[in-house]
């Protein structure tokens, strides 16, 4: 198993001393023109294996690791990026709902996509925008489907990449059962909690 970067220790720490409470961030901070967004693009265009490694809290800056597993994302436009194999099963943990708990441990992989937004050069830094994620299972049978709703933008979701190492955090914000339309359902993520995945490329 592949330990934790030092990239992803500093990332780590940087969104429990700045999190914030809601599930969506509309700030443009970017100071940079468009053609410094598309260099910055071009420094982490294309596809990058690497490790996906759950974590079991955000609010710490010594989060326990849940799960590990190998993945790839792809930065196909200087404005999205595909995470690859994006597991769902070590989710479950998180969950009382037992219904929502089978369905998640009988989940395949999932491929989450994401907008992107590039703020900084030095190092590149760039905000990151999970797309709400819908998925069928099954509990005991009968069908269902999952909702994963995720926090969007810095300090939320964002990603870094330092030399020739890069680094991408997304944090999930709310699990639902049966309710696509995420507004008036019940969020079965445990109270209190905004678990992180950190993608460390290879």
């Amino acid at each position: 198993m592949r330990k934790t970067s030092i990239l992803t220790l500093l990332l780590c720490m940087i969104a429990a001393l700045t999190m914030t409470s809601c599930l969506s961030d509309d700030d443009d901070n970017s100071g940079l023109t468009r053609e410094e967004q598309h260099t910055a693009y071009l420094s982490v265009a294309g596809e990058h294996n690497g490790q996906l490694v759950y974590y079991d809290s955000i609010f710490t800056t010594k989060p326990a690791k849940v799960d590990s597993v190998d993945a790839m994302v792809n930065f196909e436009t200087d404005s999205t990026v595909t995470v690859y194999n994006f597991r769902v099963n070590s989710i479950a943990h998180f969950v009382q709902d037992a219904t929502a708990k089978a369905c998640l441990k009988n989940a395949p992989a999932q491929i989450l996509k994401c907008y992107t937004y590039f703020y900084d050069l030095s190092p590149v830094t760039f905000h990151i925008q999970p797309q709400k994620l819908t998925f069928s299972t099954t509990a005991d049978g009968t069908p269902h489907t999952i909702t994963l709703a995720f926090y969007a933008g810095y300090p939320n979701s964002y990603g870094v990449k330092s030399g020739k190492e890069l680094g991408l955090q997304i944090v999930l914000g709310g699990v639902y059962l049966d309710y696509e339309n995420i507004t008036g359902g019940t969020n079965l993520l445990a109270n209190g909690l905004a678990l992180p995945f950190y993608f460390n490329a290879k």
